[in-house]
């Protein structure tokens, strides 16, 4: 229930005492007592974090280039589903030095396929806000002097409204950027990173 209601920074705080009831539960339940029903419990969980952590991350907010606030959100995100995998495996090599008998040997491909994938789309979008920081600045651009300086202006206003471009092409994605299971993200982030770099270039 803690999980439920957590914010993404409290997870990994959470985790070891969760997978502690799990394991009394592995044990105990006559119901639970199955690799394939305690896999499915675990993957659950790890949909469970994806949820908590989508709640805090704002696209909008990203696309907006208000990205200070989602770079932390994001960053905790990522913190949360890494300490997942990390308090699983201390668990599993726990259980499986002292009991043989139920030691924890199950599927964590399965239990960790979407975590993986959701972790890996939170590193997309921290390089999406990396970006906005460089081509799309809060503050406005300084007055450049000399012959050059309405012509320096003028290619740096070009680039912008060109990251904005490909900003609005992320904004009119027709799926959610954060479903791992919309695995059209990568051509279309792979398109974005392409157009980040020939704007790099073009700096």
């Amino acid at each position: 229930q803690k999980l439920t209601t957590a914010e993404p920074a409290d997870i990994p705080d959470i985790l070891p005492m969760m997978l502690h009831c799990i394991r009394m539960i592995y044990n105990v339940s006559r119901f639970y007592n199955t690799a394939e029903r305690i896999t499915s419990l675990l993957r659950k969980v790890s949909n469970e974090i994806i949820n908590r952590c989508c709640a805090k991350i704002s696209l909008a907010d990203i696309f907006d280039g208000d990205v200070e606030g989602c770079m932390q959100s994001l960053q905790e995100s990522i913190s949360a589903g890494e300490a997942w995998k990390v308090v699983y495996k201390k668990t599993a090599n726990a259980v499986n030095a002292r009991h043989q008998r139920q030691a924890w040997d199950f599927d964590t491909s399965s239990i960790f396929a979407h975590i993986d994938a959701f972790v890996q789309r939170c590193k997309d979008m921290l390089e999406v806000c990396m970006a906005q920081m460089q081509f799309a600045p809060q503050e406005a651009l300084p007055v450049f002097g000399g012959t050059r300086g309405p012509e320096i202006t003028k290619s740096l206003l070009d680039i912008q409204g060109s990251f904005q471009k490909l900003v609005s092409s992320l904004r009119g994605l027709n799926y959610s950027i954060l479903d791992v299971k919309a695995t059209r993200w990568h051509d279309d982030y792979n398109t974005f990173k392409a157009g980040v770099k020939d704007l790099e270039v073009m700096m």
